[in-house]
C-alpha cells in the first residue's frame, strides 16, 4: 500500500528554496489554535460537517479498510480510486489511461519527481487534465500520470480534497463534502477495498503481474480484472520470477568473461549493447594484470606534504593467522602485477587493516591517518550525491561501469612513493 506521496506541489515550485517561502505562510500552530478557540465563542449556528455512529451503520466492524471508492471521470465509471490524504498529487496510472481510450484528450509531457513512504523517488510521465463527477458536483482535476504497477487506477489525494472541501473518516468509511442540497455523502465500498489487498498480495508474489483497470463505459458494468485470469492469457503465477539482470559472456574464448545486462530491456537495444561490447573488449579489464601503466611522466600521484610535519612510524600491530594470511596473499597478488614493491627505512610506515565485506570475502586497507594529517585537505569537495542521482532523472536508460581498480592504472610520483609504505609478516 501507498501510505505517503510527496512532491509535485501545485502551490509552488519543486525546489527547497520555493517549499521554505511556501512554509513561512502557513499559519502558525499557536495562533491557529486562537483562532478556534475564538470561533467557538462566537456563534456556530452555522451548518458543519460532522460525523456519527450512524454513519458506520453497515459497515463490517471491525476494519483497516482504506477509502477506495468508484467514481466517474471523464466518461468512465473508475473503480479501485484511492482516497488518500496523504499524497500531495493526485496520481493516474497509465494503464488505467490507456483502458479509458480518451483520444480527444492529450497527456503533456512533464517529469516530476514523486517520493513515497520508504523513501523512494520515482518520476512521472505527463499530466493530464480530466473531469471527476461526484455528488452533482465537477471539477477539473489535474493528474500526474505515472508508468508503475499498482494496486489502484487512480490516487487522489488533497489536492482533489481540497477542491472539493471533503472531509474524510476511515472509521465510518464515507467522505463528505458540501453542495447547493447541502452536505453529500459518498461511501467507501469496501468489498473493492479489501479486494484491493488480494491484489497486492499477487504484485507482490508476481511483480510481472498484469493489473489490468477497472473501467465501464457509459452503460457497462465495471468489473473487477487482474491480468493472470484474464480469459485467452496463461497464468503465470507458477512461472518462476525473472531476475533483474542477466550475465551475457562477451569472450568466446573465456566463459567467465561476463557483463550485466537488463532483462527488462528491449531485444533490439540488447542486441546492439551486446555487440558494441564484443567489439570493444579489449577495452575491459579483467584482473589486476590487465590493466595497463600509465607512464608517470604524462600522470602520477603527488602528496603534498606539509614539510614541517615530522614523519610518523607507527608500532607494528600484530593480526591473526586469517588476517595476516589475507594481507600476504595481497601482496603477492600486487606484486606479481608490478602494482607494489619492496623497500627498505622507509621514513613513513602504515599498518595494514583487515575488515570483513558484505559477501564474507576479506578486504585489505592501510592505514594512512597520519600521513592525511601531514597534507593539506582539499578545498573541492566531491559532488553531492543527490546532485548526481537528479541528474539522471529523464533518461531513459542509465549504464553502471565498474572501473575496477582503474586507479592503479596511475602510479604514485617517485619522491612519493615511500611515504604509502606499509608493514607486513613477510
Amino acid at each position: 500500500m501507498i501510505g505517503m506521496i510527496m512532491g509535485g506541489l501545485l502551490s509552488c515550485n519543486d525546489s527547497v528554496l520555493s517549499i521554505k517561502v511556501h512554509e513561512r505562510k502557513s499559519t502558525p500552530t499557536e495562533m491557529w489554535v486562537a483562532n478556534i478557540r475564538a470561533t467557538n465563542a462566537q456563534d456556530t449556528s452555522g451548518m458543519g460537517i460532522t460525523f456519527s455512529e450512524e454513519d458506520a451503520e453497515d459497515v463490517d466492524q471491525p476494519h483497516n479498510n482504506p477509502l477506495v471508492f468508484q467514481i466517474r471521470v471523464a466518461d468512465c465509471d473508475m473503480t479501485r480510486i484511492l482516497v488518500d490524504t496523504g499524497s500531495s498529487v493526485d496520481l493516474i496510472f497509465k494503464e488505467a489511461l490507456e483502458k479509458m481510450n480518451l483520444h480527444d484528450i492529450e497527456m503533456k509531457p512533464s517529469l516530476i519527481p514523486l517520493t513515497v513512504f520508504a523513501g523512494d523517488t520515482i518520476t512521472s510521465i505527463g499530466t493530464i487534465k480530466l473531469p471527476v463527477y461526484v455528488g452533482r458536483v465537477t471539477k477539473i482535476v489535474k493528474f500526474t500520470v505515472v508508468d508503475r504497477p499498482a494496486i489502484y487506477n487512480i490516487i487522489l489525494g488533497t489536492p482533489w480534497l481540497h477542491l472539493m472541501k471533503a472531509v474524510t473518516s476511515t472509521y465510518q468509511q464515507c467522505l463528505k463534502f458540501p453542495n447547493q442540497s447541502g452536505t453529500f455523502k459518498v461511501r467507501s465500498n469496501q468489498r473493492i477495498s479489501r479486494s484491493c489487498f488480494i491484489i497486492e498480495h499477487k504484485l507482490r508474489n508476481a511483480p510481472r503481474t498484469l493489473l489490468c483497470a477497472t473501467i465501464s463505459r457509459k452503460g457497462v458494468p465495471a468489473c473487477d480484472i487482474v491480468g493472470p485470469e484474464l480469459p485467452g492469457n496463461s497464468s503465470r503465477a507458477d512461472q518462476p520470477l525473472r531476475d533483474l539482470i542477466v550475465q551475457v559472456n562477451i569472450n568466446p574464448n573465456h566463459s567467465d568473461r561476463c557483463v550485466g545486462i537488463g532483462a527488462d530491456l528491449k531485444e533490439s537495444i540488447k542486441t546492439e549493447f551486446i555487440e558494441f561490447l564484443k567489439q570493444n573488449i579489449s577495452s575491459f579489464a579483467w584482473s589486476t594484470s590487465d590493466i595497463p601503466d600509465i607512464n608517470s611522466a604524462i600522470c602520477s600521484h603527488e602528496l603534498n606534504v606539509d614539510p614541517t610535519f615530522r614523519p610518523i612510524k607507527q608500532k607494528r600491530q600484530k593480526l591473526g593467522a586469517e588476517r595476516a594470511q589475507t594481507v600476504n596473499d595481497e601482496v603477492e597478488r600486487l606484486t606479481a602485477a608490478d602494482q607494489i614493491t619492496e623497500v627498505r627505512y622507509p621514513d613513513w610506515l602504515a599498518n595494514p587493516v583487515v575488515v570483513k565485506k558484505k559477501n564474507g570475502k576479506w578486504r585489505v586497507c592501510v592505514d594512512f591517518t597520519n600521513l592525511n594529517k601531514a597534507c593539506p585537505k582539499d578545498c573541492f569537495p566531491l559532488p553531492r550525491i543527490d546532485q548526481v542521482v537528479e541528474a539522471t532523472v529523464g533518461n531513459e536508460l542509465l549504464s553502471f561501469i565498474d572501473a575496477f581498480s582503474g586507479y592503479n592504472q596511475i602510479f604514485m610520483h617517485p619522491d612519493d612513493k615511500e611515504k604509502t609504505a606499509f608493514i607486513t609478516d613477510r
